[in-house]
C-alpha cells in the first residue's frame, strides 16, 4: 500500500479503477472513428447533403478541440476522478442522444456534447493510472490504457462496418449505453479522492483565446477541402482569425502572471520532443487509416463488412505488442522500442506505395497488422518517457496538451492529405487521359470493340480512368507519409531516460484515490 513516501490504493482498488478508465477511454476513442464508415447509411436515412453530414464529424471535432485544454484546470480544481465520471455520464447521454436524434440538427447537437464532454476522459484516466500505480507498475498500466485508447479507432471501423450492415447506424451510438454505465458506477464507488491545495485561479482570457484559435483552425481543417481552401472567404477568414488568437495566445502566455498553459511545461525536453512527435504520428496514423478504408471501398469496391473484417488485424497487431511491450519496458530502452515501432510504420508505408488495383485482402490485412504493431510499439514508452520527467504537479496539464496535439495532428493531417490527393488525382487524370484516343495501339489492344462515339461506352473508360488516377494519387500520398515517418523516428533518439525528479524526490501525487 506505500512506496516510500507515496501511498498508493490497495490493489482491489486499483483494478477497479483500471477497469473502469480502460472501458471509458475505449468507449471515447471507439467513437472517433466508428462514425465515419456509417456516414453514407446516416446520410441516407436523414436526407442530408454531403456538405451538411460533414457536420456530424465536424461538430465533434470543434467541441473536442475546445474543450480538451480546459481538462486539467478542471481536474485540479474540482478533482480528477470527479471530472471523469462526470465526463462518463455526460458522454453516455449524449451518445444515447445521438442513437435515437430523429434529423441531422438534433444528432448534429449531441455529437457536440459528445466531442465537449468525452474531451476529458483520455488525457485525465492516463494520468489517474499514473498516479494510483506504484513506478514498478506503470508500464503493465499504461498498457492497459493504451490497449483502450488505441484498440478503439483500430476496432471502430469493424464494429461500425458490421453494426450498421447487420443492425442500424443508430446501434453504434447506442451501443455506448452500457459501456458508459459499467465505467461511471466504478468510478462513483472507488473514485474517492482528495483535492490538491492551492489551485491557481482560471486565466479565462488565456481559455478564451485558445479556444478562439482552436475553433477556427478546426472549422479551416473541416471544411477547407469542400470549399477549395483559400479561394474560398469563408477559409481565409478562419485562418486570420486562427492565426491572429494563436499569435495573441502566445503572447499572453509569456507575459501574464498565472497562464492558462504555463510556458514551464515546455522547458521538459522529454515533453516537447514527445508533444512535437505525437502530434506528427497523429498526422501518419489518423492520415493512413481512412485513406485505406476509403481505398478499399472506393476503389476495390469493398461491401461495409468486408472492410471491416480486413482493418480487424491492425487491432489484433496492437492487442499483441501492446502486452509484449508492456512486459519489456521495464527491461529495454523506452526509445529503442519507439523506433522499432517507427519502422514497422515506414514498413507499412512502403508496402502501401506499391499497391494497385490488383491488391490481394491479404496483403491489405498485412498491412493493418504491421501498423497495429507499430502503433503498440509506440505508445506506451512514449507516454512513460513523455512523463517520466514531468513534475508531478504538471501531469494533468501535460496529459491534455499532449492529447491536444495528436488530435490536431492528426486532423491536420487528414485534410493535406485529402487536399493531396485530390490535386494528385486531377493530374494524374489529365495525364492518362491524353492517351485515351482512337489513334493509341494500347487502347485497341485492351478496348478492342470501343465505340468512340457510344457516350455509355466512353463513360465507361473515363471512369477506370478515374480510378487509375485515384490509385496513383494514393499511392504518391503513402509514398509522402513514408518520407515523413522516416524523418520523424530519430526524434525519439533525442530523448533521455531516467527517473524523474518526482519521482526521485518521493514526492506523493497531488491527487489519487484513497
Amino acid at each position: 500500500m506505500t512506496a516510500g513516501a507515496i501511498s498508493y490504493p490497495d490493489p482491489f482498488t486499483r483494478s477497479m479503477l483500471t477497469i473502469a478508465a480502460t472501458t471509458a477511454v475505449m468507449m471515447v476513442t471507439i467513437d472517433g472513428t466508428i462514425a465515419i464508415i456509417a456516414l453514407p447509411s446516416i446520410q441516407s436515412n436523414l436526407a442530408a447533403s454531403h456538405e451538411q453530414i460533414a457536420w456530424v464529424l465536424t461538430s465533434y471535432l470543434i467541441a473536442a478541440a475546445i474543450a480538451t485544454p480546459l481538462s486539467g484546470w478542471l481536474a485540479d480544481r474540482f478533482g480528477r476522478n470527479k471530472i471523469i465520471a462526470l465526463s462518463v455520464a455526460s458522454f453516455t447521454l449524449a451518445s444515447i442522444g445521438c442513437g435515437l436524434s430523429p434529423n441531422l440538427e438534433t444528432l448534429v447537437f449531441f455529437r457536440f456534447l459528445q466531442g465537449a464532454t468525452g474531451a476529458s476522459v483520455v488525457p485525465l484516466t492516463q494520468v489517474l493510472l499514473l498516479d494510483i500505480n506504484p513506478p514498478e507498475r506503470h508500464g503493465p498500466a499504461i498498457a492497459l490504457f493504451g490497449m483502450g485508447s488505441l484498440f478503439g479507432p483500430m476496432i471502430g471501423p469493424t464494429l461500425g462496418g458490421w453494426l450498421t450492415e447487420y443492425v442500424s447506424w443508430r446501434s453504434i451510438f447506442l451501443i455506448n449505453a452500457p459501456i458508459g454505465l459499467l465505467s461511471l458506477g466504478i468510478f462513483v464507488v472507488f473514485g474517492r479522492e482528495r483535492l490538491r491545495e492551492g489551485v491557481r485561479k482560471f486565466d479565462g482570457k488565456g481559455f478564451m483565446m485558445v479556444a478562439v484559435a482552436l475553433t477556427a483552425m478546426q472549422l479551416m481543417i473541416d471544411r477547407g477541402q469542400m470549399l477549395d481552401w483559400f479561394s474560398s472567404p469563408e477559409i481565409v477568414l478562419e485562418a486570420t482569425v486562427a492565426g491572429l488568437f494563436a499569435y495573441v495566445a502566445v503572447v499572453h502566455m509569456f507575459t501574464s502572471r498565472d497562464p492558462f498553459i504555463k510556458p514551464a511545461i515546455f522547458r521538459d525536453r522529454n515533453f516537447l520532443l514527445g508533444t512535437v512527435m505525437t502530434a506528427l504520428l497523429g498526422v501518419l496514423l489518423n492520415g493512413v487509416i481512412p485513406m485505406v478504408t476509403n481505398m478499399m471501398q472506393q476503389l476495390l469496391g469493398y461491401p461495409v463488412i468486408l472492410t471491416g473484417i480486413l482493418s480487424a488485424p491492425r487491432a489484433v497487431g496492437n492487442m499483441l505488442t501492446i502486452l509484449f511491450v508492456g512486459r519489456m519496458v521495464s527491461k529495454v530502452d523506452g526509445r529503442l522500442l519507439i523506433f522499432a515501432g517507427m519502422l514497422m510504420l515506414v514498413w507499412s508505408l512502403h508496402i502501401l506505395t506499391g499497391l494497385s488495383l490488383d491488391a490481394s485482402q491479404e496483403e491489405l490485412a498485412f498491412v493493418g497488422f504491421l501498423q497495429g504493431c507499430g502503433s503498440g510499439f509506440l505508445f506506451l514508452p512514449l507516454n512513460l518517457i513523455v512523463f517520466n520527467t514531468l513534475p508531478i504537479e504538471l501531469r494533468n496539464e501535460g496529459s491534455t496538451l499532449f492529447a491536444l496535439t495528436r488530435n490536431l495532428g492528426g486532423a491536420v493531417g487528414i485534410s493535406m492529405i485529402q487536399a493531396a490527393t485530390v490535386r494528385d488525382t486531377s493530374i494524374a487524370q489529365s495525364y492518362l487521359v491524353e492517351g485515351v484516343r482512337p489513334d493509341n495501339p494500347l487502347v485497341g489492344w485492351c478496348w478492342p470493340d470501343l465505340d468512340f462515339v457510344d457516350p455509355a461506352a466512353i463513360g465507361g473508360v473515363l471512369g477506370e480512368v478515374v480510378r487509375q488516377a485515384t490509385m496513383v494519387a494514393y499511392v504518391d500520398s503513402f509514398r509522402v507519409l513514408m518520407f515523413l515517418a522516416i524523418g520523424v523516428a530519430p526524434l525519439c533518439l533525442m530523448m533521455k531516460m531516467g527517473r524523474g525528479p518526482a519521482q526521485a524526490a518521493g514526492t506523493p501525487p497531488p491527487i489519487h484515490a484513497e
